[in-house]
């Protein structure tokens, strides 16, 4: 059953680096597909949205002036400009300040929109975070930027797929970092975020935890990490009712009649749940942070500079992404406790 306009989500899409892939995978979507379940609207340069949906898309879309969300029309594309810089001297498939400056604007226009109440969810397009910091601005991700936007809520990165879900007790940080900052309440805390998601996304709510070294530490042998925070962080857990297992070796976690025996695995860091989930889902996972007050989901890919702008991006991920922020908008307009949570 199609949604009245009046019920339907508003969801904002930035368009990401404009070098990268992200302005043609947005041109790519079957946007008939989303119309009768939300109101997408592209935040993002004219002038490259315009040149990807000439390129690659027979779609069009109607300009929003003065961020006016009043009366948008059923079954329609929208876009809000937050950047009009010339394109004519971008350099396709590279880093740069320009394109950091114009794929910032649009993600924080999007938050903006989100946070004030005009947009319902946020997806956002594969950016490069070199290109951000070209500007002067320390950038080290969506996730960690958004988590400050909206005031530095402690955030939680999530990777989705049909076959796996994996959250991170940590994400863009250096290994050399990792022994510091994983603690007790850390991984708690990510245990008990992971739980209240599975459970209110009504998912098998059983999670498998990582250890942090090899072998999981062999009692101690490799390392101390599971012994000092780990482990007493899934007894807590344990002790709270939540059903999580652990410390696992990650080598051997992620073979399918293992991690189907669960509804999440919980990684220490970036690439132990990076790694195997891109393997098993790239193209079709969904990333999604977790913690926040608005809802925010997005690719699990990055900006592809090698096949930007030659026409070879799929925007499956994109897809994906967009029927994950569909789903959680819906599910909290209904008044149920903010999946995100």
């Amino acid at each position: 059953m199609n949604q009245s306009e009046a019920t339907k989500p508003k969801i904002a899409i930035t368009m990401g680096d404009p070098a990268g892939v992200g302005p043609e995978i947005i041109a790519k979507v079957n946007w008939e597909n989303i119309f009768h379940k939300a109101t997408p609207i592209i935040y993002g340069n004219r002038n490259i949205i315009e040149k990807a949906f000439t390129n690659y898309s027979n779609n069009s879309f109607k300009i929003i002036e003065n961020n006016n969300f009043e009366k948008l029309s059923d079954h329609a594309l929208y876009f809000i400009e937050t950047d009009s810089f010339d394109i004519s001297d971008l350099d396709f498939g590279k880093a740069s300040k320009k394109s950091g400056e114009a794929s910032l604007k649009a993600i924080q226009f999007a938050t903006d929109a989100c946070i004030n109440g005009l947009a319902s969810a946020m997806i956002t397009a594969p950016v490069s975070k070199e290109a951000i910091e070209m500007t002067g601005i320390y950038f080290h991700g969506h996730t960690e930027w958004i988590s400050n936007r909206c005031g530095d809520f402690d955030e939680m990165m999530m990777m989705s797929s049909d076959k796996l879900n994996v959250g991170y007790v940590t994400t863009h940080l250096p290994l050399k970092e990792l022994s510091e900052t994983i603690d007790q309440n850390l991984v708690f805390n990510r245990i008990q975020t992971l739980h209240n998601f599975l459970t209110d996304s009504k998912q098998n709510t059983k999670i498998a935890v990582c250890g942090l070294n090899p072998h999981a530490g062999e009692n101690g042998v490799i390392g101390n990490e599971e012994i000092q925070s780990i482990i007493p962080a899934i007894k807590k857990a344990q002790s709270e009712g939540i059903d999580c297992k652990g410390p696992f070796p990650a080598d051997t976690l992620f073979i399918e009649s293992q991690r189907k025996q669960y509804g999440a695995i919980l990684a220490m860091y970036h690439d132990q749940g990076g790694i195997p989930f891109k393997m098993l889902a790239f193209d079709h996972g969904v990333n999604h942070t977790l913690g926040l007050p608005i809802i925010r989901t997005s690719v699990d890919h990055g900006t592809a500079w090698d096949i930007a702008w030659k026409g070879k991006a799929s925007a499956s991920s994109l897809e994906a992404a967009i029927d994950m922020a569909i789903t959680l908008s819906e599910a909290k307009n209904m008044g149920l406790r903010n999946p995100n949570r």
